[in-house]
């Protein structure tokens, strides 16, 4: 299914998602699901639906089944999902403290979220950007919210050079790109 390499941003995601999309089950929920360029088909998942597949985001377009805030989601979607897939999001939610109970919410007793997001990338607003997410950051926030048999894990790298205390020379280090989780409701 991925077409594209792992060494790649996209491809790196995709192979996460396709890693984990035969636990998500028949109903599914994509958060973020508006494709901003038509050609990017990197971009969309819902060739993963082996059921009902619905994409939501803040803005109507391509890939949305309904428009919908995060924070505040339909009240008769409680208990709906059997998964959910929350990928390069999460960075651009102003409250995720808020965002992951209400996700939890409507998502079934069992049911898997899978999130991607972002560790050390340069700032790019859809509309805004607000977060960057380590590992134990990312799975304080989901326990906080509810979720249980949580993992998480870095993916990619961000070759840096710095020199903290004056010293002769630069320290050259990497941060990790990306931090992926999934955990059960």
């Amino acid at each position: 299914m991925n077409r594209l390499p792992l060494n790649s941003v996209r491809g790196r995601i995709r192979a996460y998602i396709e890693r984990h999309a035969s636990l998500l089950g028949e109903d599914v929920l994509e958060v973020g699901s508006r494709i901003h360029d038509p050609a990017a088909w990197w971009c969309t998942n819902r060739d993963l639906a082996t059921g009902q597949w619905t994409g939501i985001d803040m803005q109507a377009g391509e890939g949305v089944d309904q428009v919908a805030d995060i924070h505040d989601l339909p009240a008769d979607w409680s208990g709906r999902f059997t998964g959910i897939v929350c990928s390069e999001v999460l960075e651009h939610v102003a409250r995720p403290w808020l965002a992951l109970p209400e996700l939890r919410r409507v998502l079934q007793p069992g049911g898997l979220l899978l999130v991607t997001t972002l560790f050390a990338f340069p700032e790019h607003g859809y509309p805004d950007d607000f977060y960057r997410y380590s590992r134990s950051g990312l799975q304080l926030l989901l326990a906080d919210a509810g979720f249980t048999e949580i993992t998480t894990e870095y993916a990619g790298e961000v070759p840096i050079e710095l020199n903290d205390h004056g010293e002769r020379g630069v320290a050259r280090r990497s941060l990790p790109m990306h931090t992926f989780a999934v955990a059960r409701c």
